[in-house]
């Protein structure tokens, strides 16, 4: 039996966790001020220091604001938010957070040569042999995600089979290779289903003729690129938010 590492969360991120919760709870038509940083901290048993990057990491995703010397308060709009593409949900969470029932369909999976981007992407040589993973998402029924995970074949040892295939893509890599996904990078365009169904057959499932497209690297835990995903989104079920800070400079005048 082989072991295999947990996804170990920092004491921070269990207190952003905790407040995330804590801030769903609160009746914001009465108050939307969040206790002081010191009385978090008294209360869980932590630091100042982690409570702040709690914090922080909460405010870069909207979901609070600070007003230098009133105090942190509830943004009642990024409570709204059903998907928020800052944060990095798993496309069942997503489907279910905009109010669908959701399933998942494994239509194909091969090993193949991973090609010059993907190849970019994982910083790997494109003769380097990838298993290449396709999965349709529904919401309640209709196809809503196409797409395609790839990783290099070498990360696993033997053969992958078909009930490998069918786990999340994060606990195949976690179970098999020992690998953690702890971030990624993304860029985003829009693709018709004309331009691409030459290359992905199985993007004729999707109703829509266009589609958000995410092309994602994920990192693990060495910081290392694992994992390249294709994404081909219908707006018409999962539709992304987030919520920015603004930085604008203004004149002088």
């Amino acid at each position: 039996m082989e072991f295999v590492p947990f996804k170990k969360k920092s004491l921070s991120d269990e207190v952003k966790n905790y407040l995330y919760e804590y801030i769903r709870k609160m009746d914001i038509e009465d108050n939307t001020k969040l206790p002081p940083e010191d009385v978090i901290a008294q209360s869980l048993g932590v630091s100042r220091v982690t409570v702040r990057k709690a914090l922080t990491d909460l405010e870069q995703e909207g979901v609070i604001f600070r007003i230098h010397g009133k105090g942190t308060f509830v943004n009642r709009e990024a409570l709204q938010l059903k998907v928020n593409i800052a944060v990095g949900n798993e496309f069942e969470q997503m489907i279910i957070d905009s109010g669908y029932e959701a399933r998942v369909e494994v239509v194909n999976f091969e090993i193949k040569p991973a090609g010059y981007k993907i190849a970019e992407g994982l910083q790997i040589k494109p003769e380097d042999l990838t298993v290449a993973i396709e999965k349709i998402f529904y919401a309640d029924e209709h196809a809503a995600i196409f797409c395609i995970d790839t990783f290099p074949l070498n990360l696993i040892e033997g053969e992958v089979s078909n009930d490998d295939v069918k786990m999340s893509i994060f606990e195949l890599l976690r179970e098999r290779a020992g690998k953690i996904i702890t971030w990624d990078k993304i860029e985003a365009h829009v693709s018709t289903k004309e331009q691409v169904s030459s290359l992905h057959n199985f993007i004729s499932y999707m109703e829509n003729s266009a589609f958000l497209v995410f092309e994602t690297v994920n990192y693990d835990q060495d910081n290392n690129p694992v994992l390249y995903v294709t994404e081909f989104h219908d707006t018409n079920y999962i539709r992304f938010n987030m919520i920015r800070q603004k930085n604008i400079k203004y004149s002088n005048k």
